[in-house]
């Protein structure tokens, strides 16, 4: 089964440097909810059997896209958490709306 890690969005845009000390590119990673309770449950789990440099890792890539609305050159990012260790969280079934019977109460006995 391919495990789903929750996954997040950003960009990344040319900088206007104004020395070369600069960043050559600038931008954004939005954290998603999910990506957060995954992050904290890791951080969590590390509280409870702490690992000496323990760090939370993020995978990301990236594709090159041209804005429609200026033309301009960017970087659009995806993020997932990564977290080798937890299982991926199973989609629970719909639990099927009690059947009920109904009785038909204008019998005479």
């Amino acid at each position: 089964m391919n495990k789903q890690y929750p996954k997040g969005e950003g960009a990344m845009f040319s900088n206007q440097k104004q020395n070369d000390k600069q960043p050559d590119w600038r931008g954004h990673v939005e954290v998603t909810s999910p990506q957060l309770r995954e992050l904290l449950a890791m951080a969590k789990a590390n509280q409870a059997n702490p690992v000496p440099d323990f760090k939370l890792k993020m995978q990301v890539a990236s594709w090159n896209r041209i804005a429609k609305n200026t033309g301009s050159e960017y970087m659009y990012l995806s993020t997932e958490v990564y977290n080798p260790e937890s299982e991926p969280v199973p989609v629970p079934e719909p639990v099927p709306a009690p059947v009920v019977e109904q009785f038909d109460d204008d019998i005479p006995f």
